[in-house]
């Protein structure tokens, strides 16, 4: 079995690693249509739904980062522009890919703490699965 280690497990944002990041993230699923009846026998029934993908990443903040930073993810958000985003499980593995919004930022910024901040991206349209 070969586990992989996190570390290497990223999110790109534009063409542009999340800077500083700490964690990276990435969910798809599939909503189901009910399909019940009377015939049913009192047992849910369903079919295939729509499918949906998000994508979350948390990172130090670094005012003078050159790679996806949360000055560029605000920029992001605040002109609604979709973006080109990439999970990649490992140097040569799997990656994830497809266009996304800015859905929210986050920043935490205690004393004597590193400040930090939170990405959350919502897919729209079709993820694609590359396999290493």
């Amino acid at each position: 079995m070969a586990i992989q280690n996190a570390t290497a497990v990223t999110l790109s944002v534009g063409a542009e690693l999340m800077a500083h990041a700490t964690s990276a993230s990435f969910s798809i699923s599939r909503d189901l249509r009910d399909s019940t009846t009377k015939s049913s026998l009192g047992w849910q029934e369903n079919l295939s739904g729509l499918m949906s993908w998000e994508m979350s990443g948390d990172a130090f903040v670094d005012i003078a980062a050159t790679d996806a930073s949360m000055a560029d993810c605000f920029t992001l958000l605040t002109t609604g522009a979709a973006v080109a985003v990439v999970f990649t499980v490992g140097v040569s593995g799997d990656t994830y890919t497809g266009n996304a919004f800015v859905t929210s930022i986050s920043s935490d910024a205690g004393v004597e703490e590193n400040a930090t901040f939170s990405l959350s991206l919502t897919g729209t349209a079709a993820l694609v699965q590359v396999e290493a």
